[in-house]
């Protein structure tokens, strides 16, 4: 079901350590070093937010919620939540999963990401404004679920629910 968002995240994360690996091979300040270094402090930080959905997912997976695989393979999202179809607690621990994932990144990031290399420090910047935007973005959503004890539609997905309904 997911095999096609499993290839397209390892291709991404093969590509981050080979972009990130001849960075340091190459010439020390040449063009091509640069480049690299972008490229994979870039795609670090892309893998971060990958980690962060896969995270929504295995929630969603373990707690049996009801949701489908994303449509589109350039989706950012892995997979449609039903509001309808699940309940509170659901949609609670899919939330918390993937926050679980982004504290790993971040603590991975902070512990490990190489500040002497520009990679390095291009992944640390980008995966605290990925942390930070899931802050501004998801923690409403959590807490409206928390609080008001119902499931919130994000409206991130257009079209019919799994059971049918808009």
């Amino acid at each position: 079901m997911f095999r096609r968002f499993v290839i397209r995240d390892v291709s991404i994360l093969v590509g981050t350590v080979l972009a990130w690996w001849w960075s340091l091979e190459a010439e020390p300040g040449s063009a091509v070093q640069s480049t690299l270094s972008i490229v994979a402090g870039v795609g670090a930080a892309v893998c971060a937010y990958n980690l962060h959905e896969w995270g929504h997912l295995v929630g969603a997976f373990w707690t049996r919620s009801v949701y489908v695989p994303a449509e589109r393979l350039y989706s950012p999202f892995l997979f449609s939540y039903d509001a309808e179809e699940n309940t509170r607690n659901q949609f609670l621990v899919m939330s918390l999963a993937g926050f679980a994932a982004t504290a790993l990144f971040v603590a991975a990031f902070l512990l490990w990401m190489p500040q002497d290399q520009q990679a390095g420090r291009i992944a640390l910047r980008g995966g605290l404004v990925l942390a930070g935007l899931t802050v501004i973005i998801e923690f409403p959503i959590f807490f409206t679920a928390l609080f008001r004890n119902k499931v919130p539609r994000t409206g991130m997905f257009d079209g019919p629910t799994v059971g049918g309904r808009k």
